[in-house]
């Protein structure tokens, strides 16, 4: 058959594609078993599984480990932005002292500008970073931006920790930022695209997971540090930036390169070599090499393959919607109220008269977080992405209303003051079990092998540029000689989320326990992102669970 007439099924335009094997209309017992073997096991027969897959490559599952390390860098950093500005030592150098006129109460105080830049430095520097991880990702390797990443690391943390004014701090900042940006990109990258397809959803959730344990860490010190009088208060938290990319830089040189990346490059052997190191010498290596050239898809042509591999290939026609699906996955977590009950949550603390309790509440938070991280992790392949990341999200809304009515109550009040912070700190663990595990997820899962550096990176970018737009306006916000708002800026972040929730709603496939090379199949086929859940892929072959039709026939019936 070699039609590519194209017809409607539930108003959505489908293409009928001349590689749809039809199958006959009543489903064999074999062929049902099949598709359950593909995406509708049970959460036992799924964790059977799984434990297999992870035994059978436990030495992948230690590279993961190591490799997704780097990403440590962005939960210190974010959680130790918030947190500096808590310590008097930090506000008293490099800020002013300020009386409101209405209590005639004084406190050391950072400029709001100031603020905004500190807030802000960091981020800006992982657009640049960001961007740069996609842009030469594939040119030179993983590996040699990860030297990197860890060389400009170590410089700026150095640079911050000494900084005797704002603009150095504002620079230090700039520059850990861009070390971040590539330690962000770049593990995601390599783990996603060697993992095999029955540990990828796994692995990529540990993205998060590792983002929120350097949250904790960097709460972890702050408490600490918050027992020490005078500068090297905060200046012991800066120091912790340093030991991670230091003991990352001494197991590099034994990280092979990307086996993928030799594989668009040409470079077969060094694939092989690759994989032997990554899974060991008793693995199947040319079954791996057969699954790397089906999802990269050589057989259509270098050409073609080199055309996916650019920036203008994640918005092609082919690529766009899930380019913006991706986006959409991490641009929940920015829009759902992070900064105000997360980030700030220390500094909230102050604010509302709960000094004494401030960085004692801030670890409290964390530890639960990374609680519900590893909750979120260990259910990652039973929980279906859409209710994870969409049912989350509207979750967090409802929590984010309640802590927005709540700050409207006077400081006085403390039954209000005491719910609100309840209010917060399991907002924090809902947020973090729901959109920022699932957010990474599907912002990895939906673009296709080929264009995956680009996309991420791409995402990666989106999703700094909104949160630079978020981190130098937030303070203006909620700083005493500013805006004042506190909590009720959640209202805000509520109106926001329902744009972001409603394109997820139609767009976001389902992409739980599927293969790379399935999900570019059923995209191929025009399948519409709302019904994945309702086929299979055996065999290469589009299948309706329901009913084992193929979707060339449930189309022709439609028609």
């Amino acid at each position: 058959m070699d039609t590519k007439s194209s017809t409607s099924l539930e108003g959505q335009t489908f293409e009928k594609p001349a590689t749809i094997h039809i199958e006959t209309s009543s489903m064999s017992s074999d062929l049902r078993e099949e598709v359950r073997q593909v995406t509708d096991l049970s959460a036992k027969e799924q964790y059977g599984k799984l434990w297999a897959a992870m035994k059978a490559d436990s030495r992948f599952c230690w590279w993961t480990a190591y490799v997704m390390v780097l990403v440590f860098g962005w939960g210190y950093d974010s959680g130790l932005s918030g947190a500096a500005v808590a310590f008097l030592d930090f506000r008293r150098d490099y800020g002013f002292y300020y009386v409101d006129p209405k209590t005639q109460v004084g406190d050391w105080v950072i400029p709001a500008m100031w603020l905004s830049l500190w807030n802000a430095a960091s981020t800006i520097g992982q657009v640049f970073g960001g961007f740069a991880a996609g842009q030469f990702a594939d040119n030179w390797g993983r590996k040699p931006l990860l030297y990197l990443a860890c060389i400009i690391s170590i410089a700026s943390s150095f640079a911050l920790v000494f900084a005797p004014n704002l603009p150095v701090l504002f620079v230090s900042k700039l520059l850990l930022g861009i070390s971040i940006g590539f330690s962000t990109a770049l593990p995601p990258l390599y783990v996603t695209e060697n993992a095999p397809a029955n540990l990828r959803s796994t692995l990529s959730s540990l993205t998060n997971i590792v983002i929120v344990f350097g949250f904790f860490c960097s709460s972890l010190t702050s408490f600490g540090a918050s027992k020490i009088a005078g500068p090297w208060s905060y200046k012991l938290a800066f120091v912790v930036t340093f030991i991670v990319p230091t003991l990352y830089l001494c197991v590099l040189p034994f990280l092979p390169e990307s086996a993928v990346w030799y594989m668009k490059k040409g470079r077969e052997e060094g694939a092989r070599n690759a994989i032997m190191k990554l899974y060991g010498a008793d693995t199947d290596v040319d079954a791996r090499i057969d699954v790397i050239k089906q999802e990269l898809k050589q057989a259509e042509g270098e050409n073609e393959f080199a055309s996916q591999t650019t920036w203008k290939a994640i918005f092609s026609k082919e690529h766009r919607s899930r380019t913006f699906t991706a986006v959409l996955g991490l641009q929940s977590q920015n829009f759902s109220g992070g900064y105000y009950a997360n980030t700030y949550l220390t500094y909230v603390l102050e604010l509302i008269g709960q000094a004494h309790l401030a960085f004692a509440f801030g670890l409290i938070s964390s530890a639960l977080q990374l609680f519900s991280n590893i909750i979120a992790v260990v259910v990652a392949d039973i929980v279906p992405r859409r209710k994870g990341l969409i049912g989350g999200g509207t979750l967090l809304m409802g929590w984010s209303v309640i802590i927005a009515g709540l700050s409207m109550a006077p400081t006085s009040n403390i039954a209000a003051n005491t719910a609100m912070i309840a209010f917060m700190v399991t907002w924090a663990m809902l947020y973090t079990g729901t959109v920022g595990c699932y957010g990474w997820a599907v912002a990895q899962e939906t673009a296709s092998q080929a264009t995956r550096p680009k996309t991420i990176s791409f995402v990666l970018v989106c999703q700094q540029l909104t949160a630079l737009l978020l981190s130098s306006v937030f303070p203006y916000f909620i700083t005493p000689n500013e805006l004042n708002w506190g909590g009720k800026v959640m209202f805000l972040f509520v109106g926001a989320e329902v744009f972001i929730l409603a394109g997820l709603y139609f767009f976001q496939p389902e992409t739980k326990n599927r293969t790379y090379a399935d999900i570019d199949i059923l995209y191929a086929n025009k399948v519409p992102a709302r019904q994945f859940k309702n086929f299979a892929v055996v065999d290469g072959q589009v299948v309706e669970k329901k009913h084992g039709k193929s979707l060339l026939e449930r189309i022709s019936m439609k028609a």
